[in-house]
C-alpha cells in the first residue's frame, strides 16, 4: 500500500486524475480532500461544470488522505464513512477523490470532458423514468411528502445544514456539509413529519436542504431548500 501510495504522490509524476485507497474488504456530492493531489485541478473543473443553479452540488471533505503530510482542515471522518457507505451500495472496492455522486446513481471522478453533464444526465434519467411521482414541501415547522408511489421501498429522509459561501484552502470548498440529520423514513403515499427546531440556523449562516433518499445511500428522489 505504501509503494502504491508513494507513486501516485511522486512530486515529478503527472497528477493523477484521482487518488485512490484501497478498501481491503472494508465493510450530486462531492467527496475530496485537501490532501489529495488530484482535488485541486479536477476540483475547479467540477465546480464549473455544477454552476447551473438548478443544482445544488453539497462538498464533503474526508480524513483518508491526512497522513499524507497536510491534515485536511475541513474533513470529518463522518464522512469518510458517508463516502464508504456509497461504495457499498456500488458495490465498488476502491475509494477516492475527487468523487462525484449525482443523486445517488451516478458516479465518477469528474475528471474527464463532459464527465459531471453525463452523471447529471442519468440521474435526471433515473428520476424521468420512476412509475410514480413525489412531491417535497416543508414550512416553517413541517415536511411533507405527497406521493401516488405506494410500496415504493424504505428511503431515508435527511437534513443537510451546509455552508452556502465558497472557502478556499488549498481546494474551493462550495456548499461545504456541516451536519446531516436522518429525521425520519417513508415507503410510499402520503406523509407529514415535524422538522426540529430550525430557529437558530439563521445565526449560524447555513443553509438547509432536505432531501428523500433510498436506504444504505440509494437514489435521492426528491429534495427541497428550506
Amino acid at each position: 500500500m505504501a509503494a502504491i501510495i508513494r507513486k501516485i504522490f511522486h512530486p515529478k509524476k503527472n497528477i493523477p486524475l484521482a487518488c485512490a485507497v484501497s478498501l481491503e474488504n472494508e465493510p450530486g456530492h462531492l467527496f475530496q480532500s485537501q490532501s489529495c493531489a488530484s482535488c485541486p485541478p479536477t476540483t475547479a473543473k467540477i465546480l464549473e461544470a455544477t454552476m447551473n443553479p438548478n443544482l445544488l452540488l453539497l462538498s464533503y471533505d474526508v480524513t483518508y488522505f491526512n497522513h499524507m503530510g497536510w491534515d485536511d482542515t475541513f474533513g470529518d471522518s463522518r464522512w469518510d464513512k458517508r463516502q464508504q457507505a456509497y461504495l457499498r451500495k456500488r458495490a465498488r472496492t476502491t475509494k477516492f477523490t475527487p468523487q462525484v455522486i449525482a443523486d445517488g446513481v451516478a458516479d465518477g471522478t469528474g475528471a474527464e470532458s463532459g464527465a459531471v453533464d453525463d452523471m447529471v444526465n442519468a440521474a435526471r434519467g433515473m428520476r424521468s423514468g420512476m412509475s410514480w411521482h413525489i412531491i417535497v414541501d416543508t414550512n416553517d415547522t413541517e415536511l411533507r411528502i405527497d406521493s401516488d408511489g405506494m410500496d415504493v421501498g424504505l428511503f431515508d429522509i435527511y437534513l443537510v445544514n451546509y455552508n452556502p459561501k465558497t472557502q478556499v484552502v488549498k481546494i474551493s470548498h462550495r456548499n461545504l456539509v456541516k451536519d446531516v440529520i436522518k429525521i425520519g423514513e417513508w415507503n410510499g403515499g402520503n406523509l407529514t413529519i415535524d422538522l426540529p427546531d430550525m430557529s437558530s440556523m439563521a445565526e449560524t449562516g447555513l443553509d438547509t436542504v432536505a432531501f428523500i433518499q433510498g436506504a444504505n445511500c440509494g437514489p435521492i428522489v426528491a429534495s427541497q431548500k428550506l
